[in-house]
């Protein structure tokens, strides 16, 4: 595949600044990943080497061969298993970091708003300077005060429940270059960076179709979901993030509009629109989450 979000007002882009430390708002797996592969091979090859050198080289008969390969194999697992604990305790820690810096929205785990939308004006701002294709996508949780609200909601805990799976099931389609966030109450951005047109509707058909698949065990049933994607790529006409925003927010409305479980992209024309709303309110869904 090629890949070259009210009823609460948003804060201003101005007043959002960079972190003052690396923080979460991509996933740093594949690198960790990385750096275990390339360790990984290099105690493969020493222990290759060294299973050899026991068996049959100049050290051969040193020690039995069950010792040889023994003593070869906890050469090359030992130190990898030691690195991958390592990494996931700096994961840890850097996780618990990013929560108490407010990095990190705290029901669904992925980033908020403040520290997502820095990041998206940087990438904007190298999106216009270079014309390095760029897409945001705003993902709206269909008929989200119904789950919230319901006689089996138990004070939103079902709804966060239902929030936090649709964000790991909307994580697992993004890529290490991309990033995901809480953007409002029951919406999530997703910035996709090197998008074209097709790539990134591409991407929100799968979230979407990826949760509807989803059944969520909540007490004694199976919740299921939707959700409403609008997609906007960037281009030359966007003068700042902010119109990129208001041009997912108007594709998202048309997504809504539609009924509810689909993706829209813009531009939208307005005439389509201008009876109102035919599907469920997206308004609620826009108050700050985070």
């Amino acid at each position: 595949m090629s890949r070259k979000p009210p009823s609460t007002p948003a804060a201003p882009l101005a007043a959002a600044r960079p972190p003052r430390r690396p923080l979460l708002l991509r996933r740093p797996w594949p690198q960790a990943a990385g750096a275990a592969l390339a360790l990984g091979s290099a105690l493969a090859l020493l222990a290759a080497g060294l299973a050899w050198l026991l068996t049959a080289g100049p050290l051969e008969g040193w020690l039995p061969p069950a010792g040889a390969v023994l003593l070869a194999t906890l050469a090359a697992v030992l130190p990898l298993t030691l690195l991958l604990a390592k990494i996931s305790r700096d994961l840890e820690r850097g996780r618990h970091l990013a929560l108490a810096a407010g990095a990190l929205d705290p029901v669904t785990g992925i980033s908020a708003r403040g520290p997502f939308v820095a990041l998206a004006e940087r990438e904007f701002a190298r999106s216009r300077r270079y014309g390095i294709g760029a897409a945001l996508l705003l993902v709206d949780v269909d008929r989200f005060r119904r789950l919230s609200e319901g006689p089996d909601g138990a004070d939103g805990v079902a709804s966060d429940l239902v929030l936090r799976e649709i964000a790991a099931s909307t994580q697992t389609t993004l890529r290490g270059a991309d990033a995901l966030a809480r953007f409002g109450h029951a919406q999530l951005a997703v910035f996709l960076a090197h998008a074209d047109p097709l790539g990134a509707l591409d991407v929100a058909e799968r979230i979407r179709e990826r949760v509807e698949q989803l059944e969520i065990a909540w007490r004694d049933q199976r919740l299921r979901a939707t959700v409403s994607v609008g997609v906007v790529l960037m281009r030359p006409a966007h003068l700042s993030l902010q119109a990129v925003i208001d041009d997912a927010e108007a594709a998202l409305g048309a997504a809504r509009h539609a009924g509810g479980n689909c993706v829209r992209s813009a531009p939208v024309d307005p005439r389509r629109l201008a009876h109102g709303p035919r599907g469920p309110s997206v308004g609620d869904n826009q108050a700050a989450g985070s």
